[in-house]
């Protein structure tokens, strides 16, 4: 059931009324059923891979409690890290690691020739498995301790706001959340609202909007001209950009209206001023998890320079194998790292810059170009045609900036929104929030607003020929 479908109008409303309504013993009953529910809608097999995942982590993390012998501890710790990622290697990586066997048997000559294999990636996958990891080995660490009741366990890997993209939350701050009842808030649900809201519009005005103009130009890369991708490649980033944040706030503003808090995501990773300080504004819950729990345990910066460049790389490598099962993804997360090692080998400056709105205004642009080369490789086919198009940029030009089925109105609503949305970026980025800048407004007014918002996300969210909702980018990782 995707957050921008119909279903889930009619879904999040019934469920959050019976919520408010049935008594608080049964609330976190009630949750873990509706979770199950809608991640059944997709394929309800991939059930059993989600329960069989609550079981081991669970079973295992009372193991590891259970006994103060260091041996058995770390025996069950890593049993349940390989059957968990042992399911993930299966469903994800099968096909990816059968084809780099025959091109490497091709390389030496052997003529091995591995079978084809086609294996759907159960939604969300990624995102359970490590979320339940993160609690397994806080209970080995010592930083929670593990849940008595199996059931309430469950909710905490399946609470349906943030199953399937996150925000990847811990277990010391969710799962005490979920099975706690909770009584309605107005203004909470408001603020819920307003979150979800923009969700929904950053989502279906602006990354759906996006995604036509980005597909049209890297579906047909070999005719169009190096502007032409350049600028779809700036697309390209904003549309991932309202892709994934946009489905944070939609998770983050319907767990809030249910009285739960989730961690923020997302927090203008295009006003970074270096390519560590985005990766600490860009899916921040991945980010911090491997941090936590791969960079932290390799050593982190311990042990100089070296140490940490090879940490680092070792980090993002994973990001990218995390991300997806091809050269590209390697290719994209071994980029990211190398831009960080090369930023924390640069010297510091000796001294304060003299203008210093304008020298960080230069880092952001730099930034943002940089990670604008590496979106490319993201998005494009595979790691050969980001080669090739990298290189038809600077040589191949015309002022052609359409493509096939999006003309001058379509781009005009698409420049309009992206004017939209760097406004709300840059109150963000003040600290402020849309719920305060709108409560200063007079109650007629602030209700016009907001009717105006949702007329305007009901109306641009399905406007256009060759226009249709899209499922969103991060479910098939």
């Amino acid at each position: 059931m995707l957050f921008n479908s119909f279903e889930f109008l009619i879904f999040f409303p019934v469920v959050t009324l019976i919520y408010f309504t049935i008594p608080d013993r049964i609330k976190w009953i009630w949750l873990l059923i509706t979770s199950y529910f809608f991640y059944m809608n997709w394929h309800a097999e991939y059930a059993l891979l989600m329960a069989a995942c609550t079981v081991v982590t669970f079973v295992c993390s009372h193991l590891i409690n259970g006994t103060k012998e260091p041996k058995k501890r770390k025996a069950a710790l890593w049993g349940g890290v390989v059957f968990n990622i042992g399911l993930l290697a299966y469903f994800k990586y099968t096909g990816f690691l059968l084809d780099i066997i025959e091109r490497g048997s091709d390389l030496l000559g052997l003529g091995v020739t591995m079978p084809k294999v086609s294996i759907l990636l159960p939604v969300g996958i990624s995102f359970y498995i490590f979320q339940a990891l993160s609690y397994m080995i806080d209970v080995y660490k010592g930083r929670v301790k593990p849940e008595k009741n199996l059931f309430r366990y469950a909710l905490f890997v399946s609470f349906f706001p943030q199953l399937v993209a996150g925000p990847i939350e811990r277990s010391g701050r969710l799962l005490k959340q979920v099975t706690a009842p909770h009584k309605f808030d107005w203004e909470r649900a408001r603020q819920g609202l307003l979150i979800m809201m923009l969700g929904f519009f950053e989502k279906v005005v602006i990354a759906d909007r996006a995604c036509m103009y980005v597909d049209a130009i890297y579906g047909n890369w070999v005719d169009a001209s190096g502007w032409q991708i350049a600028l779809a490649t700036v697309v390209f980033a904003v549309q991932d950009l309202c892709d994934f944040a946009g489905y944070s706030y939609i998770a983050i503003g319907s767990a809030k209206i249910l009285g739960i808090d989730l961690m923020t995501n997302f927090r203008q990773p295009y006003f970074a001023h270096s390519v560590q300080n985005f990766w600490a504004r860009w899916h921040i819950s991945l980010s911090t998890w491997f941090r936590d729990y791969i960079y932290f345990p390799l050593g982190a910066g311990r042990g100089g320079k070296l140490k940490q460049a090879r940490n680092l790389m070792i980090v993002y490598t994973v990001s990218g194998l995390w991300h997806g099962a091809a050269l590209k993804y390697v290719a994209w997360g071994m980029l990211n790292g190398a831009l960080q090692v090369i930023e924390g080998l640069l010297p510091p400056p000796k001294r304060e810059p003299k203008y210093p709105r304008l020298n960080l205004l230069a880092h952001i642009l730099w930034t943002d170009f940089l990670i604008l080369i590496t979106m490319l490789i993201f998005r494009a086919g595979s790691l050969s045609t980001a080669l090739y198009m990298l290189l038809k940029i600077p040589t191949e030009w015309s002022i052609e900036p359409y493509a096939s089925g999006f003309g001058l109105a379509q781009a005009v609503c698409t420049a309009v929104c992206f004017a939209i949305l760097f406004a709300i970026e840059m109150i963000h980025e003040k600290r402020k929030t849309l719920t305060e800048m709108t409560d200063r407004l007079p109650g007629a007014a602030r209700f016009m607003l907001y009717l105006a918002a949702v007329l305007a996300i009901i109306v641009f969210g399905v406007w256009g020929p060759g226009y249709s909702a899209q499922a969103f980018i991060y479910f098939q990782f």
